[in-house]
Order: structure tokens, then sequence, then C-alpha cells
């Protein structure tokens, strides 16, 4: 795995202060302390890169982490937490400097123990939400901090800050009420790799995703033709069915504003002719569901 070089051990002679961390592939953009925006009533944590490859503050401070190394690694910033006699993390991060502004989105983690073994990764449940920090005494108060949040574009992995001062959260995105179901412009042949049918949601805003830490990444559908059940997912190359989205994602399957679902048959010939869908269910989580519609002709 290239990103988990960089950060053990360091002999490079040029470090300042640490024999833990290079200071090779930094980004020093990053120097300097950071304070978390948040709501007033949540205890505001602190980030802290140094220049040696050392990242101190929250988390890098937990119990039993020994140290925490901090690089670059393409487009992502990489934290590698070393636990003595148990593993190591090494969490990807996207992040953007805007001004005096950090956006901070953890997306994944990988847990290699200390035989070299990998013990597996881990995946936030919203990477699209990003944590929002300013540098230290950027900001004379909270009113000239949020009104330039709200001044600034977010990069395209930040659909939501947390504590959005203009009040937006990810959870709006699940104002969607109901789906709708249609036949796809494609039509059905006796072979398995058929379109069935497109899915549109009504309005929400920003974009829906997996609840990735139970471990399904993808959205499901489950369907009944000819008294055969199927069930449809995103990313699972054994499915019966499979949906795709008119976007393109990263990481996993999210459904985007606008976006359009396709539902496709996967090696199964489900449809040979034309026939009748019913739809028992789209799961937009595992325990998440919507109305919608419960019948379609295939043709």
């Amino acid at each position: 795995m290239s990103s988990l070089q960089g950060c053990l051990s360091d002999d490079d002679s040029s470090s300042s202060s640490s024999t833990n961390c290079d200071d090779d592939a930094l980004d020093s953009e990053l120097y300097g302390l950071w304070l978390w925006h948040t709501y007033h009533d949540h205890t505001i944590r602190e980030l802290t890169f140094q220049s040696n490859g050392e990242r101190e503050g929250w988390r890098a401070d937990a119990e039993n982490i020994e140290y925490t190394c901090w690089y670059i690694d393409g487009d992502e910033l990489i934290e590698h937490s070393h636990y003595p006699q148990q593993a190591d993390y090494y969490r990807h991060i996207n992040y953007h400097i805007e001004g005096d502004l950090l956006f901070y989105s953890y997306v994944y983690y990988d847990v290699i123990d200390l035989n070299g073994q990998d013990l597996g990764t881990g995946y936030n449940d919203w990477p699209t939400e990003c944590m929002l920090y300013h540098k230290l005494g950027a900001f004379s108060d909270n009113t000239t901090l949020n009104s330039t949040i709200n001044a600034t574009q977010f990069p395209d992995f930040c659909t939501w800050i947390f504590a959005d001062p203009t009040g937006a959260r990810h959870v709006d995105a699940w104002a969607s009420t109901h789906y709708l179901a249609q036949d796809h412009s494609d039509s059905v042949t006796s072979g398995s790799n058929d379109n069935l049918m497109t899915i549109e949601i009504d309005e929400f805003y920003g974009e829906l995703d997996w609840y990735v830490s139970e471990g399904y990444y993808g959205f499901d559908l489950n369907i009944t033709v000819n008294n055969q059940d199927y069930t449809c997912f995103t990313g699972y190359q054994n499915a019966d069915c499979v949906i795709s989205f008119s976007g393109i994602d990263n990481y996993y399957a999210v459904w985007e504003e606008f976006e359009i679902a396709t539902v496709a048959e996967n090696g199964v010939d489900i449809c040979s002719v034309q026939c009748d869908i019913v739809i028992n269910e789209l799961h937009l989580r595992e325990e998440d569901w919507l109305p919608g519609t419960t019948d379609v002709t295939v043709q």
C-alpha cells in the first residue's frame, strides 16, 4: 500500500524534533493551530500540524496513542496513529484550505497490525459532511467567522459542514418523500444485462449516502417478477440486478440531487419480453425506505 509510506521511522536529519515522523511530504499551509467551528455548547477541538510531521490535538492525544504523524498523499491528508503493542491506524482525509478556513472530511481508515497484516478498512458514515476549522486568531468574533463561512464556496467533496451558519444539515437530504420508477427506454431481450427501469427521487437537497458503517456499501431494491424475488444492489458483483447512477461517485454509492438511478440485469435474465415488476421495497439505508411506485410494466 503506497499510502502507508512516509510516516514510519525517520532517517531524515532535517526533522527538527521527532524521530517518529517524516517531514518530506507535507503541506506548509496546514502548519499551526486550527480550531473547530462548532455549536456554542460543544467543546472546541484543536488540531496542530507541526512542520516536522507530528500532529497534535484532538484524537492524536487519545489514550494509548504513542504518536500521530501526518503527511500528504496525492490530494489526501493521511494521519498515522501508532498504538504500541496494538496496531497502526492510517486515516484518509479530504482537505481543502480556503484563506483561514480548513475543510476536513474524514473518509476511511486502514488498520495495520504490528506484523504488517491489514486488519481491514472502516468508512465514515457521511464523508460528504465536513468539519470546518479556522486558524487561531484569524477571526475577531463568531459573527465575522460565520459571515466568512457563508461567503465561501465549499470544495466539491463537501456538501455540508457541521454547524453550518445557514442552518443546513446533512439530514435535510432526507426530506425526500417519494420515488418514481418507470420503464427504461431500452427494450428488454433474452439477454441477461438489460436495462429494466429508472428511478427518480422527489426534491431533496445535497445527496443521500448509504450508511456504510453497516457494511453494505450501497442502496438496495427488492422486486418480484413472475413470482420470483430478486434483490438489486449497488457495487455488489453477485447481485441479480444492479443499481447505477447518472453521475460519478467516489468510494461507494451516493445518490445526488437530480441523478437518475438505472436498474439493470446482472447476469440473470429477469425479463425477456414484456413483464410486470412488483417493487417491494427501496432501501436508502438498512432502516430507511421510501414509499413510491409499486408496479412497473417493462417492455
